[in-house]
């Protein structure tokens, strides 16, 4: 349980920086432009995302059952794929509300609590047993696939 706060502060700590920027970025100062870049940023990533996906899965369903392998896939799927969303919904939050800070902070404090619950679910960040068990179950694919 120690470890799991542990992991869901330092999640939730690191995602509201980030996510803090580009709701205040985007929903303040670039309102016009985060639909846009928000758009532009899934199209471009998605085929590397998916391509993530895949070898994840690949990985995770060496490591654990399979129920437990889709939701540790699928809570990292969307991890990624909020990236893309939070500048459009900050341009939409910005446009709606007249880029109102406060607004636009609650916003970003809720997609950094998601995403921070997201990946403490799944366990982020990794041990160095999970680590080295990762890379030996990515490792026995390559070998195998050769």
């Amino acid at each position: 349980m120690i470890a799991d706060n542990k992991k869901f502060t330092y999640n939730f700590l690191t995602r509201l920086v980030a996510v803090e920027v580009l709701v205040v970025l985007f929903g303040r100062y670039g309102v016009e432009l985060g639909i846009k870049f928000g758009v532009l940023w899934l199209i471009a990533m998605t085929p590397i995302i998916l391509l993530i996906y895949r070898d994840e899965w690949r990985a995770f369903s060496k490591l654990y059952p399979k129920e437990k392998a889709e939701m540790v896939v699928n809570n990292l799927l969307v991890s990624r794929y909020m990236i893309g969303f939070v500048p459009i919904m900050a341009s939409l939050f910005g446009r709606w509300f007249d880029s109102n800070l406060i607004i636009l902070g609650l916003l970003g404090l809720l997609f950094a609590l998601i995403e921070a619950k997201l990946l403490t679910d799944v366990g982020y960040p990794f041990s160095k047993e999970e680590k080295n068990k990762l890379l030996q179950a990515r490792n026995s694919m390559d070998s195998n696939a050769s």
